[in-house]
């Protein structure tokens, strides 16, 4: 694959959505005389009216920084029966507002019982009767929910304990027509600046055309600003400096990148991980604030910094890696200690593979196999992973 004509491709398709969203708002100084402001979307055929901007939980919950987002009129909130104490902490924060917020929470299992089993103790820990949406956690291919999974789910639903059922991916396109001929309300799927357009719109577009809602995950992760360099990354240490100052990224490039995922109106809600009050306050922004050329050129810029570090889950290379290595999946790891500053669930996820994977040194290999169609080092990115989670 020609690499330069994959990158122009991936940033037409990138810039292209957010220039429609810029184009149908009637101007930009009309949004920026307002002050910001909740913004509601219907999450598919649910009838859910669910913030522009949610909330993920994610492992460590911020209590202060959740209350300052109910507060703001945030309602939607994302968590997992697998995310350790996250559920149980996050109820002691909505005791008393469960009726202004969306609850969604997921399970990890496969098996009739364990998903059943999942939920009753997902209730008991948020201190609710239901919750909005019980999702199945990370299924990237169809053989990851089996019938009995399916079947499981629909009793949720039916019992009334869970209003609506989904599933959380990183690949829509393998997962979208299952999705369909399985009736879930709703899919939970990676899709943001890096991730997104070229890549995603085909299957997001026909999940919203079949009346799913899309939840976009990983919003943000690519675009925090944090400085890989503090990571002693070989690839970062030549980058050149960027135009913008460490603060200016920080502050702006969750915001830009959440407008732009917000500009595509097949998306319901967002669920970055928020760990300020400042941060909330910033990514609350996003829902009544226009995607601005300023935004466009940061993010553009922001592109091509983290270009050789992130991962862009394209998922070309699948079963490229002779010794079965899952690179995408293993980048992404990554990525949650490097991007998202969180070793806990970059090491929990990387523990989780088979053995003999986790077994696999990639700086055992004179040259690697996969060679990125972003630009992306995978070998050292790969070396690294197994030296700081394996």
């Amino acid at each position: 694959m020609d690499s330069n004509k994959s990158r122009r491709e991936f940033l037409q398709a990138g810039l292209a959505l957010p220039a429609v969203g810029i184009a149908a708002s009637g101007g930009l100084n009309n949004f920026l005389q307002e002050s910001p402001k909740v913004v509601y979307r219907t999450l598919g055929n649910t009838g859910l009216k669910v913030t522009g901007v949610g909330y993920g939980i994610g492992f460590n919950p911020v209590p202060e920084a959740v209350a300052r987002a109910i507060d703001l009129g945030i309602n939607y909130y994302d968590t997992s029966r697998d995310y350790g104490e996250s559920e149980a902490i996050f109820a002691k924060v909505i005791k008393g507002k469960r009726d202004k917020i969306v609850i969604a929470t997921k399970s990890p299992s496969r098996k009739k019982e364990d998903i059943l089993n999942d939920l009753d103790t997902s209730l008991k820990a948020l201190e609710t009767d239901h919750v909005d949406i019980w999702h199945l956690h990370a299924r990237d291919v169809p053989t990851s929910i089996p019938d009995e999974a399916i079947e499981a789910m629909r009793e949720c639903k039916k019992s009334g304990k869970a209003r609506f059922i989904g599933f959380s991916c990183h690949d829509p396109n393998r997962m979208a027509d299952f999705a369909i001929e399985n009736k879930f309300d709703v899919v939970q799927t990676t899709y943001s600046f890096p991730i997104g357009g070229f890549y995603r719109n085909k299957a997001v577009e026909k999940l919203h055309a079949a009346g799913i809602g899309v939840i976009a995950m990983k919003v943000v992760v690519g675009l925090t600003g944090l400085n890989l360099k503090s990571f002693d990354n070989p690839s970062a240490s030549a980058r050149s400096a960027s135009e913008f100052s460490d603060k200016t990224v920080a502050e702006n490039g969750p915001l830009a990148g959440i407008k732009w995922v917000l500009n595509n109106p097949a998306i319901g809600t967002t669920v970055p991980h928020m760990k300020t009050i400042p941060e909330v306050e910033t990514n609350f922004r996003a829902m009544s604030e226009p995607f601005a050329p300023a935004d466009e050129k940061l993010l553009y810029v922001m592109n091509e910094q983290i270009r050789p570090d992130y991962c862009r889950m394209c998922y070309t290379c699948s079963g490229a890696c002779p010794k079965g290595m899952p690179v995408t999946d293993v980048l992404r790891f990554l990525a949650y200690n490097d991007f998202a500053g969180n070793f806990h669930q970059a090491r929990t996820n990387f523990r989780d593979l088979a053995k003999e994977i986790r077994d696999i040194r990639c700086s055992d290999c004179s040259s690697c196999a996969v060679e990125c169609p972003n630009g992306v080092h995978v070998q050292a990115r790969l070396v690294r992973a197994q030296s700081i989670l394996a």
